[in-house]
């Protein structure tokens, strides 16, 4: 959702600047050697003396402060030498020589400008030491569709392998003629090309090409984009029906094997969704079936969505994560709705420059939940080229246990804070989830009973039941460890089985006449 828009701003001439590339090693500090700090006055004998304790020599001094640089014996473990060096009488302390890494920063002109300040919050820097994205993962952009010749997207922009351009034909026999880079579903035709230019910055948030020594950098330097369309240059024309078709287009696209691990959706409520809708819930659901996180707007409103929901973002969907918008001091937008179960995460949303419609080189600066959408749609496909086994509640768990816990949103979005990539990629959730039974019998009178989630904070599930004689008490979507409740009715019969769905596994119900009931 875009709060307000400045003026287009045009790219300035590319110019070089220093890359730091990093070789991470897989320890966190030299292996063999310790650096030590000898109290003030101690001679060189001394130390000799202790090192010779040790089994360890002197290898550098390190300037006038006290500090030498020990090289160890192959028997002695850098904990051990830490703990025994500073026991010592001679020494004030000792410490592991860790290894410190340049940040890979890319040599796009304008990743220091103030309008990039949602980059470096996100510790985006420090998650490209470890990978800048895979242009094998496809992220969906729904939006006013996207700029592709862009200097900036025209790299990421995905491709329809099987499609041949503008022949007519529907080559890849996937229902859709000449959908090369996506489609338009205002306009029912193969090209998504931006009218409005919402879409051209959202992607550029996503995926703007790093290290091309040209305007911006997204999220992931390499990816790609597919762009699909559902507004036309007003930006609020769209309908269930465009949704739904745009929804079932990717998840066609995930099923016949094009790599869509991440939605973006930086829209909601009136006029694009006034109330809520089965229909557009449905078609979401089915994605998150599919294997894909969609990632919502929270709204521009600065509402309460725990108490006037704020859709498509407030569906009870394991697949959707909601975003609210903080500004370059970690301060909720003004703009930005709300909500302590309803939103899941704050990201960057004021004030952010990324790639715009108007030329093939043109950058503008935007505000809104719209742009901290794009800012965790695309940190969630940088988690998903470095983690691929990551499932859909994986991705959205880790995203959410990882954030920067922030004061000042505590009690504003369910996760408490600030969005940081780098944590999510360092410290994966992984959402296993174990039933205490997957057997239950009941009598025929029927009644309540109960089935006992344990899964790690944050792991979203379902639990569901095919037949009308067992009814689920309370949500059928929740968080972590909890306890599923059900109720069933009355058995006319002897017997009947049923078999529920609890996290994605089979709980198998019979239900009979039990003697003396």
């Amino acid at each position: 959702m875009k709060a307000r828009s400045c003026a287009v701003l045009f790219a300035f001439a590319a110019f070089a600047s220093i890359q730091a590339f990093s070789q991470k090693p897989s320890e966190s500090f030299v292996s063999g050697e310790v650096l030590v700090k000898f109290r003030a006055g101690t001679d060189t004998a001394a130390m000799k003396k202790a090192n010779a304790f040790l089994g360890a020599q002197t290898i550098e001094r390190l300037g006038d402060l006290g500090w030498v640089r020990v090289k160890l014996s192959a028997a002695m473990t850098v904990e051990k030498a830490v703990s025994r060096y500073t026991q010592l009488a001679d020494v004030e302390t000792a410490q592991p020589n860790f290894y410190y890494a340049l940040l890979n920063t890319p040599n796009d002109p304008q990743f220091t400008s103030p309008g990039m300040y949602g980059l470096t919050k996100i510790s985006a820097p420090s998650a490209w030491d470890m990978t800048t994205g895979s242009s094998s993962l496809v992220v969906a952009d729904i939006d006013t569709g996207m700029r592709y010749t862009h200097e900036d997207l025209a790299a990421n922009v995905w491709t329809n392998p099987g499609e041949v351009p503008n022949n007519g034909v529907d080559d890849d026999g996937d229902g859709f003629i000449d959908d090369v880079h996506g489609y338009d579903f205002r306009f029912n035709d193969p090209d998504p090309a931006d009218e409005n230019g919402h879409g051209t910055h959202t992607a550029g948030t996503i995926g703007a090409t790093g290290n091309n020594l040209l305007g911006v950098v997204g999220v992931n330097w390499n990816v790609k984009i597919m762009p699909i369309k559902i507004y036309s240059a007003g930006a609020a024309d769209s309908t269930s029906a465009m949704l739904v078709n745009a929804y079932n287009y990717v998840r066609l696209m995930k099923n016949r094997g094009v790599n869509i691990r991440v939605t973006n959706n930086s829209y909601g409520d009136c006029p694009e969704a006034c109330g809520y809708d089965q229909a557009t819930k449905d078609a979401i659901d089915a994605l998150g079936d599919a294997g894909v996180l969609n990632v919502f707007a929270a709204g521009n409103a600065n509402n309460n969505n725990d108490i006037s929901p704020f859709y498509p973002a407030t569906y009870t969907s394991p697949s959707i994560l909601a975003v609210a918008a903080s500004d370059s001091n970690d301060n909720k937008a003004g703009f930005s709705s709300y909500g302590a179960t309803t939103v899941d995460l704050a990201a960057p949303g004021l004030g952010i420059l990324s790639t715009y419609f108007s030329s093939n080189s043109s950058y503008a600066t935007l505000s809104g939940t719209s742009m901290a959408t794009p800012h965790t749609a695309g940190a969630a496909a940088l988690l998903s080229a470095w983690n691929p086994a990551l499932s859909v509640a994986s991705l959205k768990a880790t995203l959410m246990n990882t954030v920067d816990p922030l004061a000042n949103w505590v009690g504003v979005v369910k996760s408490g804070g600030r969005l940081n990539i780098a944590n999510a990629m360092l410290n994966p959730t992984v959402c296993t989830y174990n039933l205490a039974s997957t057997s239950i019998s009941l009598p025929t009178k029927g009644g309540e009973f109960s089935v006992n989630v344990t899964a790690p904070q944050n792991c979203d599930f379902t639990a569901k039941s095919p037949v009308n004689w067992i009814h689920i008490s309370g949500a059928d979507v929740l968080s972590g460890s909890k306890t599923v409740t059900f109720r069933a009715t009355f058995n006319p019969a002897i017997t009947r089985t049923a078999t529920l769905t609890v996290a994605g596994q089979a709980v198998t119900v019979r239900q009979s006449r039990v003697p003396g009931l």
